[in-house]
């Protein structure tokens, strides 16, 4: 009598794990994750339909993010069901599944996400890539998602099977989900990248709700030392909805700040990664000036970079997404009190024109960035100092234009505003253009994007003119920003 019940338990189970898969679109794949809270390797049940003997090309890992030529390797245990057949192509990071018969498919794969112990290579490493170990697992989806040839396939599922059910959770797209709910999200490269998965025994999630909308703080209890954890609070309270104020925008659901110590032991340092509606910052060391302008650098890109991003082939244009980026950042720093006169004199200074205008590589072409932008640190910060610089000079164009009635904010503002209306992705040298006629002559913008953002060449601050608060001298060949007496930079960036 017992063995006839587990027969049935066994049929009726069966039944509805077809019935589930069968339920499964067309247009969506689904990561169905695995992971004992002991191992480094994350198992994958990749479900997807396929029609009658055509095969499904997959590409695993993006090689650029982060500079990871290798990142097939942590790839493994590859497997098809028995009426498939399977080809894999390292050197192209390929695998070809061959289809017998239509219906719904599973690629079974696992992911190695042990640490590399590496203190030069640490930060882009734990950016980038998976890291999962005893009690830890952290995980961006740049090398987490399999890329399909197929653009049919315009979503992408993600739920957990087997987990440790005692640890704490986190998922990017719901911050009140848990393992077991399914996440659907679009399949493009911005969202599939921009996909956060958190899982730890230390993993604290503090909720703090800001004019209405619920701002998620991430920290970890294994940061005993820093204090960090407590201190980037104000950041939350303060900062982001200063952020928000700035660009007119209280429609998010949600906004998430993760703040995790890296797991490699090395000196002070930080690196963020931007999500829709939040971002993840690593670090180790202490709340500092320069963490703390990276997490309002990061914060910022909730605007800039994301629902506002300019075109690009390779990182020509990152003289907007990320320079342009940074000087608002700085704006909003200065306004909310966390950058007074000598940090904000010493970032421009010491951080930008200084090291812009002395690099050796100071005025090759945007084109020319990407090639070696994870190869050389030279490379890495021109699109971010010559972004702010330019950022910098057109806003004082702007209030000089204006009387002062008018500076970056307002035609950032109506720039956001056009591109929400017109509901595009990303914005092109039109757009800029469009949206800065009523403040400057678009035709010479447009020259300056195209003389000192692509081909590179400088900014001759001998023949600028700015706002009477601002003084610019040349030190041997280098630019120096000043202050006039009894300037209040809050009164300008306010």
């Amino acid at each position: 009598m017992n063995r006839f019940f587990l027969q049935i338990i066994i049929v009726f189970f069966t039944i509805s794990l077809v019935q589930a898969q069968d339920k499964l679109p067309e247009n969506r794949v689904d990561y169905h994750l695995s992971w004992n809270g002991e191992s480094t390797l994350l198992e994958v049940d990749l479900v997807y339909h396929s029609d009658d003997k055509q095969n499904t090309v997959f590409t695993y890992g993006q090689p650029n993010a982060g500079g990871q030529p290798q990142i097939f390797k942590i790839l493994g245990n590859i497997k098809v069901q028995k009426t498939d057949s399977l080809v894999i192509k390292p050197e192209e990071r390929k695998v070809i599944v061959y289809h017998k018969r239509q219906g719904i498919k599973h690629l079974y794969f696992t992911i190695d996400g042990k640490l590399i112990v590496d203190a030069k290579r640490a930060r882009p490493n734990e950016a980038f890539m998976p890291t999962i170990g005893k009690s830890f697992f952290y995980s961006m989806g740049y090398q987490l998602f399999m890329k399909i040839d197929d653009y049919k396939y315009n979503q992408i599922g993600v739920v957990w099977d087997n987990w440790p059910k005692e640890m704490r959770y986190f998922v990017s797209s719901n911050p009140e989900a848990t393992p077991d709910m399914m996440q659907v999200i679009p399949s493009e490269h911005t969202c599939t990248n921009t996909f956060m998965l958190q899982m730890s025994n230390d993993l604290i999630v503090s909720k703090y709700v800001i004019k209405g909308i619920p701002n998620y703080l991430l920290t970890s209890k294994s940061d005993t030392t820093s204090k960090l954890p407590e201190k980037i609070i104000p950041l939350v309270k303060d900062f982001i909805p200063q952020v928000r104020e700035f660009w007119h925008d209280y429609e998010a659901p949600f906004y998430v700040l993760s703040a995790i110590p890296l797991q490699n032991k090395i000196e002070s340092t930080g690196t963020g990664m931007g999500f829709p509606n939040g971002f993840s910052f690593r670090y180790s060391g202490p709340l500092d000036v320069i963490k703390t302008h990276l997490i309002a650098h990061e914060v910022s890109h909730n605007w800039i970079g994301i629902q506002l991003k300019y075109q690009s082939q390779g990182m020509e244009n990152n003289w907007f997404n990320e320079g342009f980026n940074d000087y608002i950042a700085v704006y909003n720093l200065v306004k909310t009190g966390f950058f007074d006169q000598k940090a904000f004199l010493n970032y421009m200074n010491d951080e930008n024109l200084k090291p812009h205008y002395s690099s050796p590589i100071r005025t090759i072409s945007g084109d020319s960035i990407e090639a070696n932008f994870f190869k050389n640190s030279l490379y890495e910060k021109i699109p971010y100092q010559r972004g702010l610089i330019y950022a910098f000079y057109l806003d004082n164009q702007i209030r000089l234009a204006s009387k002062g009635k008018k500076n970056i904010r307002d035609f950032l503002l109506a720039l956001y505003i056009q591109n929400k209306k017109d509901k595009k992705k990303q914005i092109t040298i039109d757009d800029f253009t469009k949206a800065i006629e009523p403040f400057l002559p678009s035709g010479r913008v447009a020259e300056e994007i195209k003389n000192n953002m692509l081909k590179g060449d400088l900014i001759d601050f001998n023949k600028v003119k700015l706002i009477d608060a601002f003084r610019i001298t040349y030190s041997n060949d280098i630019p120096v920003l000043s202050l006039k007496e009894n300037v209040d930079l809050k009164k300008i960036y306010n």
